[in-house]
């Protein structure tokens, strides 16, 4: 069933001068439009602009019919774009049925070139020299309208092609040709529009997951972090990097990635021996565990042990034995993941800290942590003073880079119709509130049944996310939702929020949903 959105997407500007008109995807590379919208053109190219991905094509007149049928089909030259189709429906409306089309009008006085709306109802059957016409009123046709799909909001498919107003000045309405004379005329079409659904035909399985990280082949995005990763962990002299990120911005996902894709990041002359830890996990909750983690990681990985069990209480033998690895040309890097785990028992992890701090200073290892709050403010919060001041780099996980979470609700799709606008208001572009959101929809293909259950997904993680936040965080957060009678918050703050994405770059929170959240 398509939605207003979805048939924007298939809807295209046509231009040649002066003149402006609308046409439609009806198959892969074919635009359905009005004759009277290109009857001038002769043999010359209409440029054809596509508002789905700001692209502009040319296309050539196929087939003309004029006058009572009116009707005219393009062919775009070229190579041909991925590009959403409507679905074709021979079906007549109900009476008073709701209508809705989505053009380009242009006329004295009027300029909507971006793409304009209109509603109608049904009113009845239609006929000019036994042509079947779609009598509209209740709306008003102006020009650059001709050629708009006349789509049926009740069963999500167009029924016809609009053609004539009944007064561009009111809202007497107008005449559309409907879609079974469409297809009569045009019946090769019918196939085609039918074959183009079937390939474009969503897989059966739900492609978009949420809740667990995403495995390294369903990565996306990340750009600025990993080009930081790189040149920190991948530079001649490697050196710590401290990877910070709100819940569920997708740090662990980041470090799967890292472990299994080292080409991207390290020179093969470079050796990497990438260790990861989960610090989550109980069994690091004390520095001897810690340290027989990474004892353990290096033996998977080299197949021997580079100091026995022992050993773990003889620094001099650690040491030395970092240091054989080092002479060897080993790149030791080990990756603590969720290190606020162990923030309540700092104080335990002092000396350790001192300790890692030196042995990373002399180059034989080199520290990847994993955390919500940099590492300092961990330190800053428990009044005590970080060991590792000076020695790392902060690089903070925000919101996806739009292009890449546009690629990877549309790959997901499988270029079948992606509602980015819906799912941009939801989840501002954070990985896990996308997935969740694209994932609600592709089961739902209904906005507000899905926005529904979005909600209630969605308003359990708030809270655990609201409960991270600080109380200077929080006002800065309602003062964007539009909470009265606050002062305006820092900038430093604001700031901040914006890398870590729950605010827009232009100050709107990164998500209605979550704006209602907070002022409620």
């Amino acid at each position: 069933m398509m939605t207003r959105e979805y048939l924007q997407q298939c809807t295209v500007r046509l231009n040649h001068g002066e003149s402006q008109g609308t046409g439609f995807f009806v198959a892969s590379g074919f635009i359905l439009t009005c004759a009277h919208v290109v009857k001038i053109v002769d043999d010359k190219p209409i440029n054809v602009f596509c508002k789905a991905n700001n692209q502009t094509y040319t296309a050539k007149t196929e087939i003309l019919l004029k006058y009572p049928l009116d009707l005219a089909l393009l062919k775009l030259e070229g190579d041909i774009p991925k590009h959403s189709c409507v679905n074709l429906d021979e079906k007549e409306p109900k009476i008073n049925q709701d209508l809705y089309i989505f053009g380009y009008p242009k006329g004295e006085g009027v300029n909507y070139s971006e793409g304009d709306s209109a509603t109608f109802k049904y009113e009845g059957e239609s006929f000019k020299k036994n042509v079947l016409l779609y009598k509209l009123k209740k709306g008003q046709l102006i020009d650059g309208f001709s050629g708009s799909p006349l789509l049926n909001l009740e069963t999500g498919k167009v029924c016809g092609i609009v053609n004539i107003s009944r007064d561009t000045s009111s809202d007497l309405g107008g005449r559309a040709v409907s879609t079974k004379v469409i297809l009569e005329q045009f019946p090769d079409i019918a196939e085609l529009n039918q074959q183009f659904h079937q390939q474009q035909k969503p897989r059966d399985s739900n492609p978009f997951q949420f809740g667990s990280p995403v495995p390294p082949e369903s990565f996306y995005g990340r750009r600025k972090a990993i080009l930081d990763f790189k040149n920190r962990i991948g530079a001649i002299e490697p050196q710590c990097i401290n990877i910070v990120g709100l819940r569920r911005n997708g740090k662990t996902s980041l470090l799967h990635y890292i472990k299994e894709r080292p080409a991207q990041f390290f020179q093969p002359e470079q050796k990497p021996l990438i260790i990861s830890l989960d610090l989550s996990n109980g069994k690091f909750h004390s520095p001897e565990g810690i340290l027989e983690g990474v004892r353990r990681g290096i033996k998977k990985q080299i197949g021997k042990e580079p100091w026995s069990r022992e050993d773990n209480t003889d620094p001099f033998e650690i040491e030395d034995s970092l240091q054989e690895l080092v002479d060897q040309g080993d790149r030791l890097i080990i990756m603590l993941d969720e290190f606020e785990a162990i923030s309540r028992r700092l104080e335990q992890f002092q000396d350790w800290g001192e300790d890692w701090r030196s042995k990373a200073c002399a180059g034989l290892l080199t520290m990847v942590i994993f955390s919500k709050r940099p590492v300092s403010e961990l330190y800053q919060t428990l009044s005590l003073t970080s060991p590792f001041a000076n020695i790392f780099s902060t690089t903070i996980l925000g919101a996806l880079e739009k292009k890449a979470w546009h690629k990877l609700v549309e790959d997901g799709f499988n270029k079948d119709f992606a509602p980015l606008s819906w799912i941009d208001e939801l989840a501002g572009g954070l990985p896990y509130y996308v997935q969740m959101a694209a994932s609600l929809w592709w089961q739902y293909r209904d906005d507000e049944q899905a926005k529904k259950e979005f909600i209630f997904q969605a308003t359990p993680r708030f809270q655990e996310l609201w409960k991270d936040l600080t109380e200077v965080e929080r006002h800065a957060l309602r003062y964007a939702a539009g909470v009265s009678g606050l002062a305006v918050p820092n900038i430093a703050i604001i700031d901040m929020l914006k890398r870590h994405g729950l605010l827009r770059q232009e100050g709107g929170l990164f998500s209605s949903v979550f704006a209602d959240f907070i002022k409620k």
